[in-house]
């Protein structure tokens, strides 16, 4: 028995002392009732694999950081804009309606598209805020009628008795309205790419128009996509680079933050534009004056319907799309030239 525990304990001695074992660890798979031993990834292949993910996540952060620094120092610069704005509010029974009156001269009150308001009317005559945007209230129950009647109150307080009412993209069916309802206080109506009747047309998703960053990463990253909202690809692929960044400059930047026009925005989603079918268009009795793009076909069969429809008109087709782009001389000259004819 001693010699057989001294055998053993040599053994066990030998085994301690022996080199070790330098092979790589192997692991059993067993398939089909084999069992196949293989070697797992190297502590080299995880080490790069795990500086290629930290490298991917520290590329990420850095570039969410800039767009961050950037997206900052864009919202800065257009509230610090907004902010030099020499407005006016006032109090109606609709709500805070927030204007501008410049200039002297006939009156012409403008009722801004999509993402405007009174920082971007074109007209330097009365600039109004519609329903939802900047300062202007949305009240219960708002529509594009009410929007007509809130302009008359204004008009009222102002103490101007007849004004043009001009109406760009989806303020035409406010000016629409304004016209058809009060044409006493009415000297004529002028629509430049207005709202028309029609399929509608794609809306800025609600996701976009209420969140300031994606807003602007949309803009900085998908300027093509957004444009597509407002002109067909057949006119896009035409534009020139300075035509594009003109366009996306006036109708999307101009827009910054989006946060203080999201109320108008998601109306004009889902009440302004939806609903430009329902007009009475053989009741605006005023002279008007419209322009629409001819190389948009939505847009100028729209056009073309209204025109149809509404008794004393005027319809001058241009190219360009939804923007006229090129054609602003002409469609300032059209209308100095129907303010002029219109009767005192």
């Amino acid at each position: 028995m001693e010699a057989s525990h001294e055998a053993e304990h040599a053994a066990m001695k030998h085994d301690m002392t022996a080199a070790p074992n330098t092979d790589p660890p192997k692991e059993a798979v067993h398939r089909g009732g084999t069992t196949i031993t293989a070697a797992p990834a190297t502590r080299e292949k995880l080490r790069r694999r795990t500086l290629i993910a930290l490298g991917i996540l520290a590329a990420l952060l850095t570039a969410l950081a800039v767009a961050w620094v950037l997206f900052r120092q864009d919202m800065a610069a257009a509230r610090a804009r907004l902010g030099v704005q020499p407005t006016q509010l006032y109090k109606s029974r609709y709500g805070e309606i927030q204007y501008q009156m410049v200039g002297s001269g006939p009156t012409v009150l403008v009722s801004h598209g999509v993402t405007g308001g009174v920082d971007q009317a074109e007209y330097r005559f009365i600039y109004v805020s519609r329903f939802g945007y900047l300062e202007s209230s949305v009240p219960e129950g708002a529509s594009t009628r009410l929007q007509a009647a809130a302009y008359r109150e204004l008009l009222d307080h102002l103490g101007i008795d007849r004004v043009f009412i001009a109406g760009n993209s989806a303020g035409g069916p406010s000016a629409m309205w304004f016209a058809i309802q009060y044409p006493e206080r009415t000297n004529g109506l002028i629509l430049v790419s207005s709202a028309v009747p029609g399929p509608e047309p794609d809306y800025i998703p609600n996701l976009v128009a209420e969140n300031d960053f994606i807003y602007w990463a949309a803009v900085k990253s998908s300027p093509d996509m957004l444009l597509e909202m407002l002109l067909p690809k057949s006119i896009i692929a035409t534009m020139t680079d300075e035509q594009k960044d003109f366009a996306v400059k006036n109708a999307f930047v101009a827009a910054m933050p989006i946060s203080q026009r999201t109320d108008g925005i998601l109306f004009d989603n889902r009440e302004t534009l939806p609903k430009v079918n329902d007009i009475p268009f053989e009741q605006i009795l005023v002279p008007t004056l419209i322009f629409q793009a001819v190389d948009d076909p939505r847009e100028y069969q729209g056009g073309q319907e209204m025109a149809r429809r509404i008794p004393t008109n005027q319809l001058v087709g241009l190219t360009g799309g939804h923007f006229l782009l090129t054609h602003d001389s002409e469609v300032r000259a059209a209308i100095h030239d129907f303010i002029g004819r219109a009767p005192e």
